[in-house]
Parts: C-alpha cells; sequence; structure tokens
C-alpha cells in the first residue's frame, strides 16, 4: 500500500467514526421528558434543540383526553390557569412561559379560553452560565375538564441537549408562530378604538384592520374581570369589580383577526 493510499484510508475512517460519534449523540440526546399522566391528561417537557443567541427554546405540552380541555393564562367565569414553578432548575437566569392564541369554548353552559386535544406552551430558557448544562425542573399545576374538572400536577425533569436535531422542533416553531404578537400602545391606537358604550357603561371595541377581526380575549387584574361579547361587526365589552360594575381598569386585549392575532395593552376609562 502506498503512503498516498494509506492516508487515504486513514481519513475515510476518521470520517466514518466521527459520523457513528455524531449520530451516537444524536441519538443518546434527550429531547423530551418522560410523560407524567394524570387521570384525562397528561404532560411532559419538549426541547427544540441546541441553543440559539444564547437561549434555549422548549415547550411544555399537555395532552388531553377527547372531550377533555384545560385552560389559557385567563380562563374567564371558570377555570384555573396553569401554575409553573421552575425554582428547582440548575444553571437557569430564567424561565419566560408563552400561550398559543385559545379558542372560546362552551363549558356546560359557561363560556371559557382554554385548549382542545394537545397544545404546547413554549418557553425561552435563558441560562445562568451558557458553557454549563442546563435542566430543566418544572413543577407544573393545571386542571383538565370533562366531564368533571380534575387538578393535576406533574413534576418534570430535562437536561436540555447542547446539540442534536430535535424531532420537536417544528411542532415548538409552530406554537410559537401561534403566539400572539405584542403591540405598544402607539401601535394600538392603529389597529383597534375604543369608546363608551350605552347607559349600562358598557365599552365598544371597532377593530380597524388590517383584515376582520374573529375574536376577543380581554384580561384584566383582580379584582377586575372582562366580559366580552361579539356586537356586529364590533365587540362589547363590559368591566366588573366582583360581581359589581366597575367604571376603569388597565387591560390587555388579545385580538384574533383573519390574519393572525396581536396583544395590546388599553385603558377602560
Amino acid at each position: 500500500m502506498t503512503r498516498y493510499n494509506f492516508l487515504i484510508l486513514a481519513q475515510l475512517a476518521a470520517t466514518l467514526a466521527q459520523g457513528v460519534l455524531n449520530g451516537t449523540l444524536a441519538k443518546n440526546a434527550n429531547f423530551a421528558s418522560a410523560a407524567v399522566k394524570s387521570a384525562a391528561s397528561s404532560a411532559r417537557l419538549l426541547s427544540a434543540g441546541p441553543p440559539q443567541s444564547g437561549a434555549y427554546r422548549a415547550a411544555v405540552e399537555i395532552a388531553l383526553d377527547p372531550e377533555t380541555i384545560t385552560y389559557w393564562r385567563q380562563p374567564g367565569e371558570a377555570g384555573s390557569a396553569p401554575a409553573f414553578d421552575f425554582s428547582k432548575s440548575v444553571n437557569v437566569a430564567k424561565v419566560e412561559p408563552s400561550y398559543p392564541v385559545p379558542k372560546h369554548i362552551d363549558e356546560a353552559g359557561t363560556v371559557v379560553a382554554g385548549y382542545e386535544s394537545r397544545v404546547l406552551l413554549p418557553l425561552k430558557v435563558t441560562p445562568r452560565d451558557p458553557n454549563a448544562p442546563v435542566t430543566l425542573n418544572l413543577v407544573l399545576d393545571y386542571v383538565s375538564c370533562g366531564k368533571i374538572c380534575l387538578p393535576a400536577r406533574a413534576d418534570l425533569s430535562l437536561e436540555l441537549p447542547r446539540e442534536g436535531a430535535s424531532p420537536h422542533a417544528a411542532a415548538i416553531a409552530e406554537s410559537e408562530r401561534l403566539v400572539p404578537k405584542k403591540l405598544t400602545a402607539e401601535e394600538a391606537k392603529k389597529r383597534f378604538a375604543l369608546s363608551r358604550g350605552g347607559a349600562d357603561g358598557s365599552w365598544r371595541l371597532r377593530y380597524l384592520g388590517p383584515g376582520k377581526a374573529k375574536d376577543l380575549f380581554a384580561e384584566a387584574k383582580e379584582p377586575f374581570f372582562i366580559e366580552s361579547a361579539r356586537a356586529g361587526d364590533d365587540f362589547e365589552l363590559k368591566l366588573f369589580s366582583g360581581d359589581a360594575p366597575a367604571k376603569a381598569a388597565d387591560a390587555t386585549l388579545t385580538i384574533v383577526t383573519d390574519g393572525g392575532a396581536f396583544e395590546a395593552p388599553a385603558r377602560l376609562e
């Protein structure tokens, strides 16, 4: 064998060995935690893959039995929002959960905001030390409602992979796409107009475009609560403090349009 052929074979062997090593690393990389099952649902953590721009992308997956729902961050007149406790995570500076736009769901005559079948709640995870491993430890409390409503708790743990291709990357990217875009107060003025309604103290919200408004989710901090309903092409909003009508409060409005959803601050007064 000539020295040239020997070098070619050595280089090929090194390339094959590196390919096997990379394949083994990708195969052994764990992109999902174990699923924790409850009576009518299950939950797990998913990773989108290696960090990008100093942060990891991940998600909480809640899978629901047929005819079972779980709730958005502001359920409405009934229900309970998911609660996240990441305090036992390792090498984590900050975790930022976000919510894809929900649906209005009729739950035994009460309209709530939530999700059916399966939902991925995106997470942006910022490590303390970008060069050290990150382990996400989550205590998740949520509610699943079918014929009856059942509280669920899941203790989840996942060391976020620093290399490899995640099989969950596309699903997480889609859930991120469904998160409403946040607008400033100035940007919001170009999208909708609020005016005081009739003698009942309600407000009218008129969507100014682009496209058409399909749905509205209105939130206010306790003790306030906002009731919203379609009123022709507009939306009617009523503000309460407990069971009594209220005159003023800061609100967050999530408006779903045929071109996507956005979230904006508003003042009801």
